[in-house]
Order: C-alpha cells, then structure tokens, then sequence
C-alpha cells in the first residue's frame, strides 16, 4: 500500500486564484451600512406625524407616522448628520454615528417655533337698517337722486339746504318769513316763465310726512348732521308709491329724509360727578 505524498502548491499560485476570486466578485456590491429608527416627538410628548427625516445626503427622505416612528435602512457607516424638519416647528440637526450591521434608536422632540404673520387691519361696516335697506334697493332702480351719509359728508354741508342745491333738478327760493330769510325748496319743472308756482314739495322724514309751512324752511327741522340718507324725486312718475300723496300734493315733488335714530353710534351724556362724602361726626 502506497502512501499519498504531500502536495506542496505554490505561493504565487495561491496569490493568483485570490486575485482571480476578487475579480469574479460583483463591481457594483455596496459596504454594509446600518439602520437608523427612532420616534419624533413634540415638547410635551405627543407624537409628530409627517416630520421630513434625513439622514445624510444620500438616503432617501423619510416620513414619521402617526406614532412618530420611524426607519431608515442601509445607512452608510460612520459619522452622519440627521435632519428632522416640519413645518412650525425648529429644526432638529445632531450629528449621529451609525456601526455597520447595527440599529441605532434615537428620539427627537421638536420645538414649536411660532410662525411671525403680517398685522391685519379689518374694516366693517354695522348693519344697514331694514330702512336704509330698503334705500338702496330704490336706489338700484334708477328713479331720482340718492345721497347717502358718506356723500353728505363730503359736501361739508352747513344747513341742509346746501345739499339740496347741490341736486339737479331742486332749486330754493329766497323767501322772507316770520323767522327772517328763508330758502324755499322747488323743483325746477315747477318754474314757468311767469316764475314759481304754489306747488311745495313734500318732505318725508323717516318716512312720515312733514308738512312745512309757506313761512318756514327746512333747516329749521332738519340738521345735515343728523341725516344719513336723502332721496329726491322731481315728478310725480319717479316716485316710489309709498311716497304717493294724493292728499298730501305730492305731484310737485318729494323729497325723503332719513336721520339718525337711536343709533349706537351717539355717545350717551357723561354722567354727573359724585357729591362729595359727608364729614364724619365729631364724637
């Protein structure tokens, strides 16, 4: 029986079939990494969904879920930085250390940042009253000539008067009465050629009528500071029918007045001072 002799097998060759095992191996095989998990919180611990979690600058973007949690796979080794952003909130930044083949767990509590907002100025208007409501839908219609508080205010009005000649269509009549030199109100298609007619026009205020005598005038029962709203007809075919008078003649025209009521507007009167304690009795 032979025996089997050694077999001695060349360094180099040893060397060779390495370097041939190297090469047979796949190019594009990357180094294993490890895995980053971990939950975002806020400050009083209430987990924080839809945070943006990176780790690094290639792993992918990931989101936290609803409790918070999150996992990051196939980490590149080493020293990384981790990114976790939502808006309201500071961003957190930490540099971490992630070992190959190992799961590092980390927790983050997010700051709430309060987010600075421009000041905004807000305008509103108080409610119109049902009858300045009903005002501007007359108004809409076209019929006459509407002032409303605004426009009267920008006329600087010192009587009333001066608004009303400042409508086309109304003309005042200098007048003398038993309360001096008054501006009588006509409507122009109420002028002939032989001058004005004896055809006054109708006032309404707040929607009852005022019957102003041939002496007096209306400044003297109405202020223009009072008034919020005025509506002019000149005929008799531009007038609302609420407003038709047979009784009260008003074919020569009419000429509505609306003023302030009770509004909230007006500042009450100051109250009056307290009287002054009464001395103290001498014991």
């Amino acid at each position: 029986m032979s025996r089997s002799s050694p077999v001695t097998v060349p360094v180099r060759s040893i060397r060779r079939f390495v370097f041939l095992g190297a090469l047979l191996l796949p190019a594009g095989l990357p180094a294993q990494g490890g895995t980053l998990t971990g939950q975002v919180v806020a400050e009083d611990g209430v987990p924080i969904a839809q945070a943006r979690v990176r780790i690094g600058e290639r792993t992918p973007l990931v989101l936290s879920a609803t409790d918070g949690r999150f996992t990051v796979s196939a980490v590149r080794a080493g020293d990384q930085l981790l990114r976790v952003q939502l808006l309201g909130y500071v961003a957190f930044v930490q540099s971490v250390t992630v070992i190959a083949g190992q799961t590092l767990d980390v927790h983050i509590t997010l700051v709430a940042a309060p987010i600075p907002l421009k000041a905004l100025e807000v305008k509103g208007q108080p409610p119109l009253r049902p009858v300045l409501e009903a005002f501007e839908h007359r108004r809409a219609r076209g019929n006459g000539h509407f002032l409303n508080q605004a426009e009267i205010a920008r006329m600087q009005p010192r009587v009333f008067t001066d608004v009303l000649r400042r409508i086309p269509g109304v003309m005042l009549q200098a007048s003398s009465g038993s309360f001096g030199s008054n501006d009588m109100v006509r409507m122009t298609r109420t002028i002939g050629v032989n001058g004005p007619r004896s055809c006054p026009v109708l006032f309404y205020v707040n929607g009852s009528p005022l019957q102003i005598s041939g002496d007096m005038s209306v400044d003297q029962f109405v202020a223009p500071e009072d008034v919020v709203a005025i509506e002019v007809y000149s005929g008799s075919s531009q007038i609302p029918p609420e407003f038709q008078s047979s009784l009260l003649n008003s074919r020569c025209g009419v000429i509505v007045i609306w003023t302030k009521v009770g509004e909230d507007n007006e500042s009450p009167p100051p109250a009056p001072p307290a009287p002054p304690p009464a001395p103290a009795p001498d014991v």
